[in-house]
């Protein structure tokens, strides 16, 4: 019924644009053009036109638009990924996605819905609320 595919994308750790540091926290809208890493701690929104990194140790109380996302920390927030979203298996993701891929690892966890697309533009809806 299901079959694996190998289609995982393969994001570079030494093209990281911005991190935010594991001893660290920031609050507030993140906007990239580039790749994007958490460690640490964060709240708000972020917007990158590249690719997002949520680290083992980083908790995410965000709504998040990106291109492609490995989420290895918690994320409390709707994730729309243009292309991939990967969930490892130490990941948490508690709220809606709307990706074109989507892997989740054994052991991961997934609480929300979920809506596969062809192809979207990962924008959020200025309308919709902050993740509580």
């Amino acid at each position: 019924m299901f079959q694996k595919k190998e289609q995982t994308v393969e994001i570079n750790p030494e093209k990281i644009d911005t991190v935010i540091g594991k001893n660290s926290t920031f609050e507030g809208t993140i906007k990239s053009q580039g790749t994007l890493r958490i460690d640490g701690n964060f709240n708000g929104q972020i917007e990158t036109k590249g690719n997002t990194i949520i680290g083992e140790s980083a908790k995410v109380n965000a709504n998040i638009a990106t291109d492609n996302i490995i989420v290895s920390g918690e994320v409390k927030g709707n994730i729309f990924a243009k292309g991939q979203l990967q969930i490892t298996s130490t990941g948490k993701v508690y709220g809606d996605i709307e990706v074109q891929n989507l892997i989740i690892e054994e052991g991961a966890t997934f609480e929300g819905k979920s809506k596969m697309t062809k192809s979207s533009s990962p924008t959020l809806n200025k309308k919709e609320e902050q993740p509580k």
